[in-house]
């Protein structure tokens, strides 16, 4: 084998390269590169690592499973690509070796598949979550698992197994583990519970209770216990929404009065005051509603009409 011809691909950028990176320091300086917001967002440097530093979960033995369209994918197993190139699975990634010096064209190919190769096989091992930050990488990532699974002769048109872990398409297309999915279900589960305040989790109800105590303080102790007996037997979060009718009109306030967002001032008439113009401004919202803030909006005047019900009778 032609030394020179060897290249490894990068497992932090997913780039070919003609050495190995394993130093902690070149490590995290790569993945400081890679938070460029303008591609990425706001993504933390933890989760662009992605546990990158960690060696794969590979199997025992390389296998393959024709009946149950699943492949057992062990350090060692190579698979032999376009062009000659070799792909090699490694400790910490994929290699490319061998093949056809002159054929860009091929090497190039083999690249970007040993590179889905190694995302695919983190995130069936557990070692990352993600393994792209936009659809068009995850339209790649897809394409380029779906060649080097028919190098195995696993069929990507239905659920497959790589390593112990399930694989289908989701909705937009993009292969997705059976845990990934899972994570997200449960992930949209607690969203939906954090509207209410009986089922919110525990940072949701301290948030609910941080900002409660912020807007509230100054009026008397009566206001202050009809509001928590209201988040209770309502079950509504009147926080649920950065866009919450009440930091819409405390931030007018603040502006008007140069440093004032305490829209129920001090007394129980000034209370009482500030629910009516808060239900004033549910019922006539500035701009458009879309769907879910309309859904928002049905909730923060189930819950302004009950405090002030309970206002009224103090």
């Amino acid at each position: 084998m032609d030394i020179n011809n060897t290249c490894y691909i990068n497992p932090y950028t997913f780039q070919p390269t003609s050495k190995r990176v394993t130093n902690v320091e070149n490590r995290r300086e790569i993945a400081e590169l890679m938070r460029d917001e303008t591609k990425f967002g706001a993504v933390s440097l933890e989760e662009l690592m992605g546990g990158m530093g960690k060696p794969l979960n590979l199997a025992d033995r390389t296998s393959v499973n024709m009946f149950g369209n699943s492949v057992n994918i062990a350090e060692g197993a190579k698979i032999i690509v376009s062009g000659g190139y070799v792909l090699t699975v490694g400790e910490y990634g994929v290699e490319i070796s061998d093949g056809d010096p002159y054929n860009q064209t091929a090497k190039k190919e083999a690249a970007e598949m040993a590179s889905a190769l190694t995302k695919l096989l983190r995130n069936a091992g557990g070692t990352a979550n993600k393994v792209a930050f936009s659809d068009a990488e995850y339209q790649k990532w897809t394409e380029d698992v779906t060649k080097v699974m028919k190098c195995f002769g696993i069929d990507t048109s239905k659920t497959f197994t790589v390593n112990g872990m399930k694989y289908t398409k989701n909705s937009k297309g993009y292969f997705e583990s059976a845990a990934n999915t899972a994570a997200q279900e449960a992930y949209e589960r607690q969203i939906a519970a954090n509207r209410t305040y009986e089922f919110a989790d525990e940072r949701t109800k301290k948030k609910i209770a941080y900002l409660s105590d912020y807007y509230l303080s100054g009026v008397p102790e009566s206001v202050i216990q009809a509001w928590q007996d209201t988040l209770e037997k309502t079950g509504v979060n009147p926080f649920y929404s950065g866009e919450n009718t009440l930091s819409q009109l405390a931030v007018e306030q603040d502006f008007l009065t140069g440093g004032n967002d305490k829209i129920f001032g001090d007394s129980m008439e000034s209370s009482i005051a500030a629910v009516k113009n808060i239900l004033d401004r549910i019922e006539n919202p500035l701009g458009k509603v879309n769907e879910e803030r309309a859904e928002m909006l049905k909730q923060e005047k189930v819950f302004y009409s009950a405090l002030l019900e309970k206002l009224k009778k103090l």
